[in-house]
């Protein structure tokens, strides 16, 4: 037998093989229904399976705010089957839940569109309304890299190759779809809900090396409801109508170029307003008994800009510096003009 203690302080025991659901339906059958997960001593864990062991037990319900990171990670798994059924022939390879939402990098000859957006979601939805059971299984190591190399998924394959030994491994199924994860999970798909929304596209490369594939990357967001995940969008939404880097572009103040990321180009207007901003800053400083001093910003190494001409490295176009140089910070760039 094993001890659980609730919250309200009560303690019961249990069957040694009794799971999250045993547990709730001992307490109401409608509560059985409702339950989306269970935590045991603060680990969350799926709702069917065995608890394993005595301590503190609680259950989760979906709209709990212990739940919305496993909404936001069955939503990624609704993704990545929507894609592939989709688009036959998509490796699927990682896809976590991130603050505010989650995204899933896919590995696919042909490029993805925004426009591609609309008909995922709304195979999304179709997966959801399917309320199709998450099934955990354990698989032998082996078998399991049989089982996705046979689906064509060698990205797959190849994290469960580099698993510890010890590591126990598990996948979790919606039908006939499959996909290697840890888990926990809500008990059906339906758990996830429709307040999700893809966002954005990027590209990422396998595991984080550019010389591995590169992949594609959906960026999108999950929530409890519709009514938070309206709310988040009129966020995003304002807070992009006050990005600096937007409104600096607008009002023809600066630009930034993809070869100096960070290095800002001062247009006329823009460098007024800064002398503008400058000048008043020294009058308070002055006013409030500041003095102003200069401090050195080169070592005494010759510099790009000490030199009695271009870097002839520089003379065609932007140049790859050795990291040792850079790491020194013996680099420049970018003479006065």
């Amino acid at each position: 037998m094993i001890d659980l203690k609730f919250p309200d302080g009560a303690s019961r025991q249990y069957p040694d093989d009794a799971t999250g659901r045993d547990v709730a339906a001992s307490i109401s059958p409608s509560l059985a229904k409702r339950a989306a997960l269970v935590a045991l001593n603060g680990e969350q864990r799926d709702l069917d399976r065995p608890l394993g062991g005595s301590g503190d037990f609680k259950l989760i319900m979906r709209d709990d705010p212990e739940a919305l990171e496993t909404i936001r990670h069955d939503a990624a798994h609704v993704l990545a089957q929507a894609v592939q059924e989709l688009f036959p022939g998509t490796q699927v390879t990682i896809g976590p839940a991130i603050e505010d939402g989650f995204y899933y990098d896919f590995f696919r000859e042909e490029p993805f569109s925004t426009d591609d957006f609309a008909a995922i979601e709304k195979k999304m939805a179709e997966i959801v309304d399917r309320d199709e059971k998450l099934v955990r299984q354990v698989w032998d190591r082996d078998e399991a890299i049989k089982l996705f190399e046979s689906k064509g998924e060698s990205f797959k394959a190849e994290l469960i190759r580099d698993l510890p030994g010890t590591e126990t491994i598990t996948t979790y199924a919606t039908g006939g779809w499959v996909d290697l994860c840890r888990g926990p999970h809500f008990p059906s798909t339906k758990f996830v809900g429709k307040a999700f929304k893809l966002t954005k596209l990027a590209g990422a490369y396998w595991r984080g090396d550019h010389r591995n594939p590169q992949l594609q990357r959906i960026y999108a967001t999950a929530w409890a409801s519709k009514e938070d995940l309206d709310a988040y969008l009129l966020r995003v939404e304002e807070a992009e109508k006050r990005d600096h880097r937007r409104i600096g572009k607008a009002m023809g103040l600066f630009h930034m170029q993809e070869e100096g990321r960070g290095m800002v180009f001062w247009h006329p207007k823009g460098w007024e307003l800064w002398r503008v901003l400058e000048a008043y800053m020294r009058r308070r400083l002055d006013a409030a008994g500041y003095v102003e001093v200069k401090t050195p910003q080169r070592d005494p190494q010759p510099q790009a800009d000490e030199l009695p001409g271009p870097r002839p490295d520089l003379r065609s176009g932007p140049a790859v510096v050795p990291r040792a140089a850079a790491a020194h910070g013996r680099v420049r760039g970018l003479p006065p003009l």
